[in-house]
């Protein structure tokens, strides 16, 4: 079942390159990803529904990279560093 994820994934991802060069904007990307993932998961994951939607967007994440998650909690969680204004 991981190869099969594994494809999946790659195809989602592939995907979503398509889409970002339709012209989708960069910001929706992790969304369209979990979507994607999403649907994926309800059509090739075995199981009940909660099990394929948990695989799904699992695969959605793994799709749209960690580096677009950290840019989601850093614009929503002000988790960035500011200098002190007297340069300390």
């Amino acid at each position: 079942m991981m190869i099969e994820m594994g494809i999946i994934i790659a195809v989602i991802t592939a995907l979503g390159e398509g889409i970002k060069k339709a012209g989708v904007p960069k910001k929706f990307m992790p969304v369209v990803s979990i979507v994607l993932g999403v649907t994926g998961g309800l059509f090739f994951v075995d199981g009940d529904v909660a099990n394929q939607v948990f695989y799904g967007v699992a695969m959605g994440l793994g799709a749209s990279g960690l580096f677009d998650i950290s840019k989601v909690k850093n614009t929503f969680g002000n988790s960035k560093k500011v200098k002190s204004v007297s340069g300390k």
